[in-house]
């Protein structure tokens, strides 16, 4: 997972979370878990989550002989932190 941070405005950032492509479905567990880590380390220094959003990147496409439209394969999460 990789994460991109910027700056928006005094005492806010907004840090862009992005799963790498894995060519098979996500998990979305293990995501939000080094979220919550990162977040973790964050209180640490007085930053909380002010909001999330997730977008997914990337979608598989449908596969003989498979029902459905496919499923994610990449996606990101926007969180907003804020520090009182």
């Amino acid at each position: 997972m990789t994460q991109t941070e910027f700056t928006a405005g005094p005492n806010q950032s907004i840090v862009v979370y992005m799963s790498g492509d894995v060519g098979a479905e996500i998990d979305p567990a293990a995501m939000y878990q080094a979220i919550a880590k990162d977040a973790e380390q964050r209180a640490l220094a007085g930053w909380r989550i002010v909001s999330t959003a997730a977008e997914p990147v990337r979608h598989a496409g449908t596969f003989l002989g498979r029902d459905g439209s496919g499923y994610e394969t990449k996606f990101s999460v926007a969180v907003v932190y804020a520090n009182a």
